[in-house]
């Protein structure tokens, strides 16, 4: 049973105990008022970004580039390669999944609008595009019969049809390489 007279065994262990973290986060460099408030956000935030480039395999670009060592018969990691040279690992998600299974990707120069994270080169695509001949298009997947949209290739939704790939242009003033 609770007694009265345990109130101050039990401040006396609560004080103890608050005294030990500070300390402990003390020790760390850290100030204590800021080791509860970073949680997750302590690593960063994603940025959103939007590149231009090709869908390679990261496995053969590595090999091409810096002979790692890779075996005839590997399976393919997806990744983005940009303009500007920088590789991306392509993180598979729904709305992805198109860069993942449609072929006919791989041979576009696309324009992917995505996320990146703290201290990765993880790439979360959210939107990607096409550039022919100096004109962005919008890519999406469509059922004529249903008028339904899709982010991947595949059956339709609703009538199971197979839906089609269609590159709409978006701009009509040609953008520079």
């Amino acid at each position: 049973m609770f007694h009265r007279h345990n109130h101050g065994i039990f401040y006396l262990g609560g004080l103890v105990f608050a005294v030990a973290v500070i300390a402990a986060a003390n020790m760390e460099g850290q100030n204590p008022a800021t080791v509860e408030s970073q949680g997750v956000d302590s690593i960063g935030t994603a940025e959103t970004i939007q590149i231009r480039g090709q869908l390679v395999c990261l496995a053969e670009a590595m090999h091409d580039l810096y002979r790692a060592d890779l075996p005839a018969n590997h399976e393919h990691l997806y990744g983005f390669k940009g303009t500007d040279g920088r590789f991306y690992t392509l993180l598979r998600t729904n709305l992805s999944e198109a860069l993942f299974v449609d072929k006919r990707l791989h041979q576009k120069t696309l324009i992917i609008t995505g996320r990146t994270f703290p201290k990765t080169h993880l790439l979360e695509a959210i939107r990607f595009q096409s550039l022919r001949d100096g004109v962005i298009h919008d890519l999406y997947y469509y059922c004529d019969t249903c008028a339904i949209r899709a982010a991947a290739p595949g059956d339709c939704v609703c009538c199971q049809a197979p839906v089609e790939l269609v590159e709409k242009p978006i701009k009509l003033s040609p953008l520079s390489d």
